[in-house]
């Protein structure tokens, strides 16, 4: 009983203690309280406890994109257009139509139109080659082919690419676009590509992004990548976005995939470049592409000259915010 008695004593003793230290404690910070209330620049002082820090890094005033193999693969997206396209074209009567025909026909319109020194929108070559896949399968003359026809095949294979984009859009596109809209919320997104694929018509993305500048575009065209003409023209197009706001020095930064038509191109008209590379590069062209041997030499030269100007590597968007604010702090 003794002991019982000595250890409530204790345990008394040690609540009594505990009790005191504890208001001495809140009568300390009531003092404090009270001198910082008093002080005569007390709200220069509440100022420097609840005015966030200045950021460390310079503001993202601009960010492009790339479309083709850097938010998707291009592959699998034309080859569902393409079989859209012949579908349609089967539902017309033209039972027999061939791809691989149409592919054969854009390499020698190309072919023709090099030696004529004449150029062609990517959209006019498809059509064309549509309309001369009808001539093959037909007794028609060119003027002689249904325009609405041409047009409509035509439509059905682009409003495929779009859908097929949107559903193969790389895995980690949409985290990586939330990501740098979240970081870095005033910033411009758009997108510059050759051909006409478009984020704006991607359900997954269009909300993202602020416009598309296409080397299709009227103004633009035929001043595609790598032409300086493409670049300037998404520049532009962020000085009408924001008219109230010009920065003297504009934070841009572009991602693509290729190293002469983004990486170059871009970091020459004045943006840092990222460059989207995966660990195996293909090397031979895609069944559907109609670049020829001379040009894919050009290109071979220009990769190689581009390849100063990358600013950042990643194998990954999962990648792309660490590299973005690695440029923007000065980082390498």
């Amino acid at each position: 009983q003794t002991t019982m008695a000595q250890n409530k004593g204790v345990k008394v003793s040690t609540v009594h203690d505990l009790l005191r230290r504890s208001y001495n404690i809140v009568k300390m910070m009531t003092l404090l309280l009270t001198v910082f209330l008093a002080w005569p620049n007390s709200n220069v002082a509440v100022q420097a406890f609840t005015t966030p820090a200045a950021p460390t890094h310079k503001r993202l005033h601009l960010l492009t994109f790339d479309l083709d193999d850097t938010i998707f693969p291009i592959g699998p997206v034309v080859a569902e257009a393409n079989d859209a396209m012949i579908s349609r074209l089967q539902t017309f009567g033209y039972t027999d139509a061939n791809n691989d025909e149409i592919v054969a026909a854009s390499k020698r319109i190309r072919t023709e139109l090099r030696e004529a020194g004449e150029a062609l929108t990517y959209t006019d070559l498809r059509k064309q080659s549509i309309r001369r896949e009808i001539m093959r399968l037909t007794d028609l003359q060119h003027h002689q082919v249904d325009d609405s026809v041409v047009e409509d095949v035509f439509d059905s294979w682009l409003s495929t690419r779009h859908a097929s984009a949107d559903k193969y859009l790389f895995s980690d596109c949409v985290n990586a676009l939330e990501a740098i809209q979240l970081q870095h919320p005033d910033a411009i997104i758009g997108a510059i590509t050759n051909g006409r694929g478009n984020p704006l018509f991607m359900p997954s993305v269009k909300d993202f992004f602020h416009f598309c500048v296409s080397g299709e575009d009227e103004g633009v065209f035929p001043k595609r990548k790598p032409d300086k003409g493409i670049y300037e023209a998404a520049v532009e197009t962020f000085y009408n976005l924001r008219k109230e706001e010009s920065p003297d020095s504009l934070n841009w930064i572009h991602v693509g995939d290729d190293l002469a038509n983004d990486v170059g191109a871009a970091a020459i008209t004045g943006a840092k470049s990222i460059w989207l590379s995966a660990e195996e590069e293909e090397s031979d062209l895609p069944s559907w592409s109609t670049a020829t041997k001379e040009e894919m030499e050009r290109r071979a030269m220009l990769n190689d000259s581009a390849k100063k100007y990358v600013s950042s590597k990643i194998s990954s968007l999962n990648e792309l915010e660490s590299a973005v604010m690695h440029i923007l702090t000065g980082e390498r």
